[in-house]
């Protein structure tokens, strides 16, 4: 009786350890390649000033965005415009504080993102 139940204990923790090692099978990216378009004509960039984008302070996201990990952790989106932004603790992505003389942004907006931006240096 002893070595039966050693058996089904035995048995009964490695099932355990196999169902807990299991991850989930949610495909988070694919490996498809992307379709390719001819870049726009760009119209040559005015030489009396600097051209400011108008690329929101605050990117929530939604289907069809992607984020990347840098190698310090945090993880990022790089927006359309080239501007970067860094995940914020409640799940929406802040511009990059070096980046935002270089968008157009009203006072309520600004003052938003300043408010739950993660000001880490980034």
């Amino acid at each position: 009786m002893n070595r039966n139940f050693i058996l089904t204990a035995a048995a009964l923790l490695s099932l355990a350890a196999l169902i807990s090692s299991c991850g989930h099978s949610r495909v988070w990216a694919n490996n498809k390649e992307k379709k390719t378009y001819a870049e726009p004509a760009r119209s040559p960039r005015p030489a009396y000033g600097p051209v400011y984008t108008p690329a929101p302070l605050i990117v929530s996201p939604s289907p069809g965005f992607t984020m990347a990990r840098h190698p310090n952790g945090q993880y990022y989106h790089r927006g359309a415009q080239g501007l970067m932004y860094w995940k914020g603790f409640d799940n929406r992505f802040y511009l990059d504080r070096n980046q935002v003389d270089k968008s157009r942004y009203s006072k309520f907006e600004y003052r938003e993102w300043k408010r739950f931006s993660r000001h880490s240096g980034k």
